[in-house]
């Protein structure tokens, strides 16, 4: 079986206030703190550090800016299986949109 490595890496369309509401999806427990960029969620026996970095935004066709950050995901000693299934509940909880 193929290890994963020890940090997934996303370039997201997302405010810090936009980070902060799924953070709140993902793990409801943590509060935020007004500009808190990093958090640490408890994931059975491992913590997983997930920090957020802002980038320049996108400008699409001169006329849109899109807010763009680097969510960074540190996922330490999770086994692969655990890790694929961290991994998915973080997409759901960072989903957002119509579809």
């Amino acid at each position: 079986m193929t290890e994963m490595p020890d940090t997934a890496e996303k370039i997201m369309s997302l405010t810090l206030a936009d980070f902060h509401r799924s953070i709140k999806a993902l793990a409801p427990d943590l509060v935020a703190q007004e500009g808190q960029t990093t958090f640490t969620v408890v994931e059975g026996d491992t913590d997983v550090l997930i920090r957020y970095e802002p980038l320049e935004k996108a400008t699409l066709g001169g006329l849109l800016a899109m807010p763009r950050a680097r969510v960074t995901i540190e996922h330490g000693n999770l086994d692969t299986s655990r890790c694929k299934a961290f991994l998915a509940r973080f997409d759901r909880a960072f989903q957002r949109g119509g579809g």
